[in-house]
Formats: C-alpha cells, sequence, structure tokens
C-alpha cells in the first residue's frame, strides 16, 4: 500500500501495511494511544509514563486472547520511509492501530455484533488516509466473521473523527448520554453504525 505525504515532514510514497499486533507491538501501541486519547496540560506530562504502563498491560492482556472474534491491528511504516526524526535502518514504525471484537449490548438480548475500538493514529502521520485503512481491514474481519455491520461510538464534539467516519459510509444510530462526562464539559456520544458492502 503506498500513501502520499501531505506533512513536508514525512517522505513521499509511504509504504504501509496493516497486520494483527505481536505482544512485543504493545509499547508503541500504548504510547500512540496515551497521546490520542489523553491530553494533559504541559505541567502534567510526567503522567503519561504511569498512563502506558496501565494502557500496555490491559493491550498485553486482550493481544495474548485467544478468541477468534478479537483482533488488534497495526499499520506499520517501512524504515526507508520514516520521517526524517525517526532512526533509519530501523524496525518498521508502527503509526496507527486499531481493534475489533464482537460485543453484545448492555441490558439487551440482541445478537453480538463487531465492534470497533480504540483507532488511533501516530500525530506526525495524520491525514494521509491510514485510518481508513485501518477501518477497512476491521471490517474485513468481521466479513470473514459472518458479520455484515460494524459499530463504534465518538464523541459528538469530535468533529474530524465524525467526518472520517462519514466518508468510510458511518451513519449516526443512536445519540447516548456520557455518563462518565456527566459533571465536567458534558458531550454525549453517538452510536455509529455502516453497513458493509460484500460486492
Amino acid at each position: 500500500m503506498v500513501l502520499k505525504s501531505l506533512d513536508s515532514d514525512v517522505e513521499h510514497d509511504l509504504k504501509l501495511t496493516i497486520n494483527p499486533a505481536l505482544i512485543e507491538d504493545t509499547k508503541e501501541i500504548s504510547a500512540i494511544l496515551a497521546q490520542s486519547f489523553y491530553n494533559f496540560p504541559e505541567f502534567a506530562h510526567w503522567v503519561y509514563p504511569f498512563l502506558r504502563f496501565t494502557i500496555n498491560e490491559d493491550l498485553r492482556y486482550r493481544v495474548r486472547s485467544t478468541s477468534p472474534h478479537y483482533r488488534c491491528l497495526v499499520a506499520k511504516m517501512t524504515s526507508a520511509n520514516h520521517n526524517q526524526d525517526a532512526q533509519s535502518n530501523s524496525q518498521p514504525l508502527i503509526v496507527g492501530t486499531i481493534e475489533v471484537a464482537l460485543r453484545s449490548a448492555l441490558w439487551s438480548t440482541s445478537p453480538q455484533y463487531p465492534y470497533i475500538s480504540n483507532l488511533a493514529v501516530a500525530q506526525n502521520y495524520r491525514r494521509l488516509g491510514i485510518a481508513s485503512q485501518l477501518l477497512t481491514a476491521c471490517e474485513q474481519a468481521a466479513l470473514d466473521w459472518g458479520y455484515q455491520e460494524t459499530q463504534l461510538h465518538v464523541l459528538d464534539r469530535n468533529e474530524s473523527a465524525k467526518q472520517l467516519y462519514c466518508q468510510n459510509g458511518y451513519q449516526i444510530s443512536q445519540i447516548e448520554p456520557n455518563w462518565g462526562n456527566l459533571w465536567f464539559d458534558y458531550c454525549p456520544r453517538l452510536l455509529l453504525k455502516k453497513i458493509i458492502p460484500t460486492s
């Protein structure tokens, strides 16, 4: 897979592969997740090592899972195409990640469905189409499992993520209260669904 860079600090013709995560990938994945989903002020950056450790331990447990209906995928860039501040001649660089697993709705007898979570792309490699490729890989996993629909959540205020999902065929299925963020800067969650084309 070849991508065209929109960032002058990233070389053109970026060769990307998407594969299942290995246990040795979890530290890099954890760093990307921590930077993507948690935004601490400058004085609190000391929190990040502890946060990465917690994420890494949880992720290692999931990656070790033998469930046939769970995948953690990583987007890796070959060493020849790293950005200029990365080490050359090193192992492929992980630039994105995503997870998909079967999930049942809470308080529901509805059948399980493929649920996508933890989509994140390293900051220097955004706007290259990597997130869309990761979504497509999860949708293929859902088809492999015999499902034609995927679901995911996004915060209503996350305009860039909503635009990404809309461009990839996701539609709002439900607006849900965000009980975990009820008192501070409240923002509802959107449940998005996509019917995956099979042809």
